[in-house]
């Protein structure tokens, strides 16, 4: 996996999803993570974004997005998440 483009990736899609509004972000909490594959120069990955609860914060979600490589040898993964406060999303939207 090439690192550097993937994190690209990622922080894109974390950025999506931040300015999405509140209550749609609500309504991922209660589904499944969404998932797709996109070529990262020449290479698929399979991206998993999963928005929940954040535990320490009240009205505060964690968006969080999963890279798996294309490696055969060994499971490539790159992680990042990022914490969305609900007034944050009504901000966000301006």
């Amino acid at each position: 996996m090439k690192r550097a483009s993937a994190y690209a990736v990622l922080a894109t899609e974390l950025e999506a999803f931040r300015l999405l509004p509140w209550h749609v972000l609500e309504m991922h909490v209660r589904a499944v993570p969404t998932s797709k594959t996109v070529d990262v120069e020449g290479e698929e990955l399979q991206l998993e974004l999963r928005v929940s609860i954040a535990e320490t914060r009240q009205q505060t979600l964690k968006i969080t997005a999963v890279a798996f490589g294309p490696s055969h040898l060994q499971m490539e993964r790159l992680e990042e998440s990022v914490m969305v406060a609900k007034h944050e999303t009504i901000h966000a939207r301006q």
